[in-house]
């Protein structure tokens, strides 16, 4: 009882409380814990991932504070997944040979099917009364990318065109 007391009084007293993150969580929960484009993080984070990459799946919280160091152990159905896209993209880099030796790599060719492209539009559009508008994306969108300017349009610009179509429509009305 006196303990829960002085922890509670600390706790009242203190100006930051420790709160764990979303890797401590799935750590301790057994979650996937998605890393998006792993290849942008600064080399500080993915040195922190790396005890949890190991085999004794092991995260030291220094950071938590108090009189002993906190250890997590991850459960044992936890999974890091990670997704990047190649080190020669604007701001890339490469993984070391020591991180990427942690992972499974699966390569995703780019989508350049033009029914794939299609669909991919006509289900991101809000409107089926817009839908007139895909085939003129699709037809600049691969024209474009015959041109060879060093720049090709890749699905997520095709994402942000639909969306901004979806905006205009909501904003202004049907064309």
């Amino acid at each position: 009882m006196r303990n829960n007391m002085v922890m509670l009084y600390q706790k009242w007293r203190a100006i930051f409380v420790w709160q764990d993150g979303p890797l401590v969580e799935a750590m301790r929960a057994g979650n996937i814990f998605l890393v998006d484009e792993i290849s942008l993080a600064d080399d500080s984070v993915l040195e922190r991932l790396n005890s949890v990459l190991e085999p004794g799946r092991k995260l030291s919280l220094a950071e938590k504070g108090g009189p002993v160091l906190e250890e997590v152990v991850a459960d044992e159905k936890f999974f890091v997944l990670a997704t990047m896209n190649p080190g020669g993209d604007y701001g890339k880099k490469e993984l070391s040979p020591a991180l990427r030796n942690r992972f499974t790599e699966i390569w995703v060719p780019p989508i350049s099917e033009t029914e794939e492209l299609r669909s991919i539009a006509s289900s991101v559009l809000s409107n089926s009364k817009e839908s007139n508008i895909v085939d003129p994306i699709i037809h600049f969108w691969e024209w474009f990318n015959q041109l060879q300017t060093g720049r090709t349009l890749t699905v997520r610009d095709l994402l942000s065109w639909v969306a901004f179509v979806n905006v205009i429509h909501e904003s202004v009305g049907p064309a």
